[in-house]
Parts: C-alpha cells; sequence; structure tokens
C-alpha cells in the first residue's frame, strides 16, 4: 500500500502532531509513505525559523529517504503560494500552486514511486484541493484538527476552499464535536469522529533521569509542553505565576510569539524546544501539566492531545474550559481565571501526593488505556476497510 500524508512539522521536529502517530501506524502495517510539508516560497530564502529551514533541506537534498527505504520526506518549493495577502490569497493560487513548483512537484513524486497511492492524507494546513487535482489517487481522506478559518492568518478565501474539499474527500476524520458539525455543514459525505490520543508506554516506560536544565529549579513545577503560539493565554499564565511565587512554571515547545507579560518573571522559564523523545523526562520532572489556553472560537475546536501525554506521564492536569477539556472525560480540573488556575494547581499536586494519590494516578491509567494511537488507528482501517468495499466503481487510472 503506499500512503502520500501532507501535514505539518518536517520530520526531526521538537512538535509531533497526530498525523505523525498514524503515519507511524502506516509503516508498521508494511505501508510506503511519502510525508510532504509546506510548500515553501522564495520569501523563506529571506524569513525563516527551524521548521523552515528543515523544509529547505528537504527541497534542496530533493527529498530524504528513510525508514529503511519506505519513507519518502519532501517540502516542494511554490511560485504561486497561497498566503494571506492580497491576490496571493485568490482560490487560483491554492488550486495551482503545486503546478508551479520548482522542481514540478509530480515529477518529484513519481521519481520516488508514489506518481499514485492508495490513500492521500490530507490536513488542514495543506493545499488540498491542489493535491486532489495533482496526485492520483484511490481515497482521500481530510483531516480537519483545528478551525482553520478562525486562525487571524488564514487567507479569507479559505472557508469556502475547505468546503469544497469536504465534499470532494471520501472520508473527512474530525478531531473535535464541533468541527463534526462544521464538516456535517460543508456538505461532508462520511465524517467520522476520531480525536487525538497517546502512545503511553513511551511516558511511563523506567525512570529516566531528571533533564540538566532543570536541575537545582525549586519544585513543585507546573509544565506547558507545546507550540508557544497566540493560543496560550499568556495573561492568565503570568498571573498564575505572581499568585505562585513558590512554583516554578515551565514552557517547553517553539516559541511562535512573544512571551509579553511571562518575561521578567522569575519563576517562569521558558525552555525553548526539546526533541519530542526527551518530553518524558520532562513530564516526569514536573508536578502538574498545564493547558492554559485562551477561551475563543479558534481554541474551542482544539483536542489538546497535551492532556493525553500528561495523563500518560500520571501528572495531573488543570486547563482552562474549553469546549473539548470539559467534555473529553479526562480526570483533569478546569480553571478559567488565575485564583481558579492557582488554586487548582496546588490542589491537584496536593492530591496527587496525598493519601488518594494512587487513586487519582490509576483514573489517569485508565483513561489512557481507553484513548491510545493504536487504537484510533483500528477505528480508522475500519473506516477505511468500508469505504474501499463501496460498490461504487472508479475509472482505472483516472484523476478523481
Amino acid at each position: 500500500m503506499k500512503v502520500l500524508m501532507w501535514e505539518a512539522f518536517a520530520p526531526g521536529a521538537a512538535i509531533r502532531v497526530g498525523g505523525h502517530h498514524y503515519a507511524e501506524r502506516f509503516l508498521r502495517q508494511g505501508a510506503s509513505l511519502a510525508w510532504c510539508v509546506g510548500p515553501l516560497s522564495p520569501l523563506n530564502f529571506l524569513k525563516s525559523n527551524d521548521e523552515t529551514r528543515r523544509r529547505l533541506g528537504l527541497w534542496r537534498r530533493g527529498g530524504d529517504t528513510l525508514r529503511e527505504g519506505r519513507m519518502f520526506a519532501y517540502a516542494p518549493m511554490t511560485l504561486l503560494p497561497y498566503r494571506p495577502y492580497p491576490l496571493f490569497d485568490l482560490p487560483f493560487m491554492h488550486r495551482t500552486t503545486l503546478r508551479a513548483t520548482v522542481p514540478r512537484f509530480r515529477s518529484v513524486l513519481a521519481r520516488a514511486g508514489f506518481e499514485r497511492v492508495d490513500i492521500l492524507w490530507l490536513s488542514t494546513g495543506s493545499p488540498f484541493l491542489a493535491l486532489l487535482d495533482e496526485v492520483r489517487h484511490d481515497v482521500a481522506i481530510y483531516r480537519m484538527s483545528d478551525d482553520t478559518a478562525a486562525f487571524p492568518d488564514t487567507p479569507r478565501t479559505f472557508p469556502g476552499l475547505e468546503r469544497e474539499v469536504c465534499r470532494r474527500a471520501d472520508l473527512v476524520l474530525a478531531t473535535a464535536r464541533s468541527l463534526t458539525t462544521r464538516a456535517r455543514a460543508m456538505g461532508a459525505r462520511r465524517v467520522l469522529h476520531l480525536p487525538n490520543a497517546c502512545d503511553p508506554e513511551a511516558f511511563q516506560r523506567g525512570v529516566a533521569a531528571e533533564p540538566e536544565d532543570l536541575r537545582g529549579l525549586p519544585r513543585p513545577r507546573a509544565i506547558y509542553a507545546g507550540a508557544i503560539d497566540r493560543w496560550l493565554d499568556f495573561d492568565l499564565l503570568a498571573a498564575t505565576a505572581r499568585l505562585l511565587p513558590d512554583w516554578t512554571f515551565l514552557l517547553v515547545g517553539p516559541a511562535r510569539t512573544g512571551l509579553g507579560p511571562l518575561r521578567g518573571l522569575r519563576n517562569v522559564r521558558a525552555l525553548g524546544p526539546r526533541p519530542y523523545a526527551d518530553l518524558p523526562s520532562y513530564l516526569r520532572a514536573a508536578d502538574a501539566g498545564m493547558v492554559p489556553f485562551v477561551l475563543d472560537a479558534m481554541t474551542h475546536a482544539i483536542h489538546p492531545l497535551k492532556v493525553y501525554e500528561y495523563c500518560a506521564a500520571a501528572l495531573p492536569v488543570v486547563a482552562t474550559p474549553l469546549e473539548e477539556t470539559a467534555a473529553m472525560g479526562a480526570p483533569l480540573r478546569l480553571a478559567a481565571t488565575a485564583h481558579e488556575f492557582a488554586r487548582a494547581l496546588v490542589d491537584a499536586r496536593d492530591e496527587n501526593d496525598g493519601p488518594g494519590g494512587e487513586h487519582a494516578r490509576s483514573e489517569r491509567r485508565a483513561f489512557i488505556h481507553g484513548n491510545t494511537w493504536d487504537r484510533r488507528f483500528e477505528v480508522l482501517q475500519a473506516a477505511i476497510a468500508s469505504l474501499h468495499a463501496r460498490p461504487a466503481a472508479r475509472a482505472a487510472g483516472g484523476l478523481r
């Protein structure tokens, strides 16, 4: 089986999204997999970060062959980027962006053996309509993991394009309940609510040494692991840190925006990105996990993967009351204000260290046992099998 997945983050990035975990399971089943990111534009030669530099490396090398030849990773360079600027935000740019690549994207895929694929995996950040037209495929899956139209840097024409991909895809995977409703309202033929999950073994295996950069930092420690971006409630976090001066607040992840009111707070440490393989050791060295997100249309559609990872590491969790954190059934505490957040952290720590700590940890283990990526992949496989079983014939060799 051949699978082409267009997802976020080049191989080796510190952040792992759901697509990474599904890709791993396709590979375990013996599939050949193309992992594509981007596209890049010439502007990235002048303006870049760690992620775009990884992508530029993939483009310059013509792609990387990984996993004993079974995985091909690539980032195309386009002369017609779809961006949130006048003219560049036209639907034409989105639809033709892969025809204006240097070298031609379709030729690169053909050389790598992915001229035609069994499964074409589209994500919210991908040039999904261009992919539907450029890549010959049997089944197209669109994974809707965000309300992308609510992001301030999303092109104004995106909602109409997303409506079209929902109608054209064979299956839409929605990670949040509100996204499931959104996909159906957009005319998706088949929608599967498939939330994020976790690989518990990586977070429960053995006892790792405390990371060097945490040694000597006072405890208790509250940790946020993920991208430091506009969805983080910096005001809430800063006020909470002031209310708990004896706590250390750790931020682990790439910074895509300034720290604002967190700058200058002695008990807040922004550690930057760390390899995903090191994440369990950072979580084990903390006393509580945090999801301090702002409350708006964008974040209410987020199903936070980090809740599962915190629980797998046996950490108590405190989160703001997003629609998904309130409904996901996780053993966590919800807090909307700084005073509530501070009190919830203290109560969570006290419970975890007190007589009821073992019961609380067993609750988290039970929650994780029912929410693993293996279980999610089984559900996905069943859905794909039902698509293959449909009686509708496909034109041999034709584009969808």
